[in-house]
């Protein structure tokens, strides 16, 4: 790696982040007030004593299982709709005031409405999928519609199976745009998951946690919830940027 490259991909990060903990110490030390703002000290010093207790891991856990369970079932639909709807202009048309709606729909309206429908421990799950539902299916079928043509029709001509254009043609060259959109759509479930079991008080929870800590103004407790959120968000989507990384170069080398 050169030093350009890691003056931009490793130092100007690591920079960056040192203002904004440097800022926040110096707004918390003025404050004085930890139940206001607490120091960054004093909030890796509550994120760290999170791992003594056993319900912390449960409490991830159950939420990273939601997270992966609605984006999973949301991202399977919307391919399966994707793929009829690059098929077929009426099914398309058919299909579009559906996506149009949720799209444009309020998320804290969705989430209102669902916690009305549904009981708490199905309502993080419901709202995931209808959030991320009509992200994935957009992106998708952008993803089927960026297909070279001619790469296709070659396809055709020598009579390959359906397998093997799925294999050799279709994969190939979705799978960058793809990868790169479920990755941050990932992130952004593991948001709304949480935003989800916050209202709806879900036992075994991130969002029940930072509740109890807001509902008795531990704020340190609450910041250090809010960390771990964060970095697993990241570990998702650093995951997802490593099969990535992986998928490309053995596609192309």
């Amino acid at each position: 790696m050169d030093r350009k490259r890691i003056l931009n991909n490793v130092v100007a990060p690591i920079v960056g982040l040192a203002i904004f903990i440097l800022i926040w110490y110096i707004v918390a030390s003025s404050i004085g007030i930890s139940i206001i703002l607490p120091t960054p000290l004093e909030t890796l010093r509550e994120f760290f004593a999170l791992f003594a207790d056993g319900s912390f891991y449960l409490a991830v856990g159950s939420t990273l299982g939601r997270t992966l369970l609605g984006f999973l079932v949301a991202f399977i639909l919307a391919s399966l709709f994707a793929f009829l709807s690059s098929r077929s202009v009426f099914v398309r048309n058919l299909f579009s005031p559906f996506t149009i709606i949720l799209r444009v729909l309020p998320t804290i309206s969705v989430i209102l409405l669902v916690l009305i429908w549904f009981r708490s421990a199905l309502a993080p799950y419901v709202i995931t999928f209808l959030v991320i539902f009509p992200m994935l299916y957009k992106m998708v079928l952008d993803a089927i519609e960026q297909v070279d043509r001619g790469l296709i029709e070659m396809a055709e001509v020598y009579h390959l199976s359906n397998a093997k254009k799925l294999f050799s043609v279709y994969l190939p060259q979705m799978t960058p745009s793809l990868l790169t959109g479920v990755g941050v759509t990932l992130s952004f479930s593991v948001k709304l998951t949480i935003a989800a079991e916050v209202l709806s008080y879900t036992k075994d929870s991130i969002g029940r946690n930072m509740q109890q800590a807001s509902a008795y103004i531990e704020t340190a407790r609450l910041l250090a919830w809010t960390l771990a959120a964060i970095l697993l968000g990241f570990l998702l989507e650093g995951i997802v940027l490593l099969v990535k990384k992986l998928l490309v170069r053995h596609y192309y080398g």
